[in-house]
């Protein structure tokens, strides 16, 4: 059970009264906040809530086991609780955001001393040759941090390092870890292969970015940048019609989504995806666009495939 979530972090804590709790959390999702608030109740239970732009994404309630629960049936049952908790928040990012998500549905995972004589370096070293995404949980006696790892021998996508002053975000950066002057107390490799529902909304948050980038490549390849340009000003306007924190540029995207559930994300891309099917088949044909499509959703790594198939994501023209 987690207790309490980066406990090295510098943020204040406050006792709040039962009856003030629900100003509390309104209160953060009043100022559009994306991170983490975490409700401690002492010996009673422990909450973990997940914000994005204000916008209460999920709740963990985490007793004897982590429960995942719905949020307005929570909100609802806090107006009638009796008891003051302990309450601070961590603003993160979005990306930041999903591996807490991972983190937090763990059951049960326990740490470990690193080996004898391996270092934090060449333990990642043996990480990264996972065939599939994991995440790495590493504690030190004052710093903790988080890496994820897409697996097949590529370098860490995305870090969170958390310490007594400060907490730092990187696209991939090593530095915070590897510079950081203490040796790891415990580690943890929290594999994708459990199938938690933040690991499925990771791996359709991951195939939907890596195959749009490399469809807008080949398209771009074929027809121009100019014609690939009103493609993606109509996926955009698409997300921004729906409120979506998604936008492409060039041939990236950046997706700033949390999702309540791997359906919710599966819906999402999967009508983002239409868009761009309809879209380039005005101007590539169905049957050009259909093998495009077949070679884009091969180059993802099988766990990916897996995911997109199961939820229905790759939908080929024609």
């Amino acid at each position: 059970m987690i207790d309490f979530l980066f406990s090295p972090a510098s943020t204040e804590t406050h006792l709040i009264a039962p009856d003030k709790l629900p100003g509390s959390v309104s209160a953060y999702q009043q100022d559009l906040q994306t991170g983490v608030v975490e409700l401690n109740f002492g010996d009673r239970s422990v909450y973990h809530l997940l914000f994005a732009r204000g916008q209460l994404v999920n709740i963990y309630h985490h007793g004897e086991e982590i429960e995942r629960l719905n949020s307005d049936a929570w909100f609802q049952s806090m107006q009638s609780e009796r008891h003051s908790a302990h309450v601070r928040a961590l603003a993160l990012t979005p990306q930041a955001v999903r591996l807490v998500k991972i983190l937090l549905e763990q059951e049960r995972v326990d740490m470990q001393p690193l080996p004898q004589g391996v270092s934090l370096e060449q333990q990642f070293e043996t990480w990264i040759k996972n065939p599939g995404p994991a995440l790495a949980h590493i504690r030190w006696p004052n710093a903790e941090a988080l890496a994820l790892i897409p697996g097949q021998d590529a370098p860490p996508l995305y870090t969170l390092f958390i310490s007594a002053n400060q907490i730092l975000h990187s696209a991939g950066g090593m530095q915070a870890l590897y510079g950081w002057q203490e040796f790891p107390v415990l580690v943890s490799f929290l594999r994708s292969e459990t199938h938690t529902r933040a690991w499925e909304e990771y791996l359709l948050y991951y195939s939907f970015s890596q195959m749009t980038t490399h469809l807008l490549e080949r398209f771009s390849d074929l027809i121009g940048l100019m014609l690939v340009n009103t493609i993606i000003r109509e996926i955009n306007f698409t997300a921004a019609a729906h409120g979506w924190n998604i936008s492409l540029s060039g041939t990236s995207v950046t997706d700033q989504m949390i999702f309540s559930s791997p359906t919710e994300a599966a819906r999402v891309y999967s009508q983002l995806l239409e868009t761009l099917f309809n879209q380039a088949e005005a101007l590539l044909g169905a049957d050009l666009l259909g093998g495009l499509v077949r070679e884009s959703a091969q180059r993802l790594i099988a766990p990916c495939r897996t995911a997109m198939q199961e939820y229905n994501l790759i939908i080929p023209p024609g």
